[in-house]
């Protein structure tokens, strides 16, 4: 093999395997994405827990992301986004989640607003008693 020909197959492997893992990373790999059940508890006075001390306050858990409201309530949908699987936020001031690779906007219960996702994110549910937090499906 001469070294034009070296190249040009170097040069495909290379875009083979690049396409390839481009395909694979769009893949919804979190639990909450993967339909599965969700239960699990959240204890308030945990440190680790403090952004949802604060109305506007969110985190990630367990493939969801659960916030706290301007009113002060919780609220719980998957942490993929349904485009491609980027992790959503969420945006206190308009009470709704957004996908910072593409744009997409979700309402607080995970209806679609605005593309290109297609289809809403799963909302779960949640009860507070006392400093604990339940979300589940």
């Amino acid at each position: 093999m001469n070294r034009k020909e070296f190249f040009k197959q170097a040069g495909l492997s290379a875009a083979t395997i690049l396409a390839i893992s481009n395909l694979v990373s769009c893949t919804k790999n979190t639990p909450a994405a993967n339909n599965s059940k969700v239960d699990f508890t959240i204890d308030l006075n945990d440190p680790a827990n403090a952004a949802l001390t604060a109305n506007g306050g969110f985190l990630y858990k367990n493939g969801v992301i659960v916030a706290r409201t301007e009113n002060g309530g919780y609220i719980a949908v998957s942490q993929a986004c349904t485009h491609q699987g980027a992790t959503v936020q969420y945006d206190a001031t308009n009470n709704d989640f957004y996908c910072p690779v593409h744009g997409s906007v979700f309402a607080a219960n995970g209806n679609v607003l605005m593309g290109p996702a297609a289809t809403k994110l799963q909302q779960y549910n949640v009860s507070q008693s006392g400093s604990s937090l339940r979300v589940y499906s």
